[in-house]
């Protein structure tokens, strides 16, 4: 059995190596937001933390991982503060209208008024990075797929699919209208319950295309 002090050895490097690699997507996001995608690039981020491009290769071989890793990490903060926000609710109605109301507010964070736009553009110029982008909100509609069939199970999984994309792509088309510092941030309240009203009608109706 190994002893406590070789046990410490053992994971010294490797968690040293996760909270390097955390640091690194952490200044992968803030130079996107900060800078934009024009200037997104490995010798950016690794002067960004202070290291060297070849350092920040050790960890993420080329720019693709590196943004690959940063849109993973950007989602999963997103599904902890999910899960902690609806973690003693048991009614899926609530959950949803907590859910879009999470999402909703979040729009109007500087931080993600910035981020997801310089997302979108750079996957409007490369398809590798379109195709991560659309995966990370494939897994962010599952989310309202869930929902919808725990709040109408008469609907198709098609149904639920049509449901997640629209209720999905409308809130984020609102980042435009509703984002930090925009005319209309204040109506931030207001979206939320016209979109929280609208996802139930559609539930509770079942008037979704299959």
């Amino acid at each position: 059995m190994a002893t406590e002090q070789e046990t410490l050895v053992k994971r010294g490097p490797y968690k040293s190596g996760v909270e390097r690699k955390k640091q690194i997507i952490e200044a992968a996001r803030l130079q996107l937001i900060e800078q934009g995608y024009h200037n997104f690039s490995i010798r950016k981020v690794a002067k960004r933390v202070g290291l060297s491009a070849g350092n920040v290769q050790h960890h993420f071989s080329s720019r693709l991982e590196l943004i690959a890793a940063m849109l993973d990490y950007v989602i999963e903060n997103y599904f902890t503060e999910f899960d902690q926000a609806i973690a003693n609710i048991k009614d899926p109605k609530e959950k949803l209208f907590i859910i879009i109301q999470h999402v909703t507010r979040d729009l109007t964070t500087l931080n993600t008024t910035v981020f997801f736009p310089e997302m979108w553009s750079l996957a409007n110029h490369e398809p590798e990075i379109d195709e991560l982008v659309e995966e990370m909100y494939r897994v962010y509609r599952n989310v309202y797929e869930r929902l919808a069939i725990e709040i109408n199970p008469a609907l198709s999984q098609t149904q639920a699919e049509n449901f997640a994309l629209f209720l999905a792509s409308s809130l984020e088309g609102h980042t435009v209208f509703i984002g930090h510092n925009k005319k209309h941030t204040h109506a931030c309240e207001a979206v939320i319950t016209m979109a929280y009203n609208m996802a139930l009608g559609m539930l509770n109706s079942g008037n979704i295309p299959k």
